[in-house]
């Protein structure tokens, strides 16, 4: 453990860090890898991977997920990881749609939490 000032650094703080700009990084380059098409889609692999404890009661585990990796022009697979989701949102999960000419990555995105009575009665709202 070091400390910098009254900051103490350890390796699970540094992992937590990591994750978090490394998330931050995947989810804001979502759209741009919604345009990449492949000619055959890729599957997952099957490695068990070892997954962390869950950090706090607030986390939840986002699922693996493919993202565009640039600089070898290939989807790469990342693995699960716990996430504290944003206030009054959901995980909708990235998926593969079958196009013309292959396959697109359509990837995953926090939506808002939309409850089945709200959907239902939208239209019986004032003014309609």
């Amino acid at each position: 453990m070091k400390v910098f000032g009254k900051i103490s650094i350890t390796p699970v703080r540094i992992y937590l860090i990591s994750l978090g700009l490394i998330m931050g990084m995947i989810l804001m380059a979502g759209e741009a890898q919604s345009q990449v098409r492949v000619k055959e889609k890729p599957i997952p692999p099957k490695v068990d991977m070892k997954i962390s404890p869950k950090p706090g009661p607030e986390y939840i585990m986002l699922p693996g997920r493919w993202a565009w990796h640039r600089p070898s022009h290939m989807y790469i697979w990342l693995g699960p990881a716990w996430v504290i989701p944003p206030k009054g949102k959901v995980w909708n999960s990235g998926y593969w749609k079958e196009v013309d000419d292959g396959w697109l990555w359509v990837p995953g995105k926090w939506k808002r939490k939309v409850r089945f009575f709200q959907k239902r009665n939208k239209s019986l709202s004032p003014g309609t």
